[in-house]
């Protein structure tokens, strides 16, 4: 994992607002520079060009992520579905405080072009796929969780129902029984209706219990 140092970390943090804002052809170099109040040549000492920057974001992201998850699998005093849960908590909590991040990965998934981010974010989900699919497989050779279970689409089902819902809240804040609810309160509302729903529902498929 890469260490930062926190006028690096300055940077990074200001340049994945402006790319969530502004789109990444639409950010320039000069933009970061300005937010950040460091100047243009201390961003090409540190990062080499726009392009290794918005790199350098993804994996700070995702090295914390990939940190994770190796530690919930290996950690041996967690039934299953605990680390099932754990992990929808983890995903929902990240993705939650991290809805600029979310905004340009999403714009970079449905780049056509190729890219090195692009590959990050599939090598990223690969690796979670292999993590994950171990969590299942154990399980199921001790007969914990079923069998017919699609882990591909598990993994699909959790960061697609999360990632929705993020653009989703915009409308739920409107509803008048959240009328009274301040940003805080609404944010631990959303999160606690996410994590339930999909419990839940992972469990359901899981165990075929309800």
């Amino acid at each position: 994992m890469e260490d930062y140092n926190d006028k690096q970390l300055s940077i990074i943090s200001v340049a994945e607002r402006l790319f969530a804002e502004k789109g990444f052809h639409g950010t320039s170099v000069r933009d970061i520079a300005q937010e950040a109040d460091v100047n243009i040549a201390m961003i090409s000492y540190y990062f080499g060009s726009k392009d290794k920057l918005l790199e350098a974001v993804f994996r700070l992201r995702m090295n914390a992520s990939r940190i994770f998850i190796n530690e919930l699998v290996q950690n041996d005093t967690m039934a299953p579905l605990e680390k099932i849960y754990s992990l929808i908590d983890r995903f929902i909590n990240k993705m939650l405080n991290e809805q600029n991040f979310q905004c340009i990965m999403s714009r970079e998934q449905l780049n056509k072009e190729q890219s090195p981010v692009r590959d990050l974010i599939w090598q990223l989900k690969g690796e979670m796929l292999g993590l994950m699919r171990p969590i299942v497989t154990n399980a199921q050779d001790a007969g914990i969780f079923t069998t017919d279970v699609d882990v591909e689409m598990l993994l699909t089902t959790l960061f697609g129902t999360i990632h929705q819902t993020i653009p989703a809240q915009h409308v739920l804040r409107t509803y008048p029984e959240n009328a009274h609810m301040n940003d805080e309160e609404f944010k631990e509302y959303l999160r606690l209706r996410l994590s339930n729903h999909l419990k839940k529902l992972f469990k359901a498929i899981l165990t075929h219990e309800f």
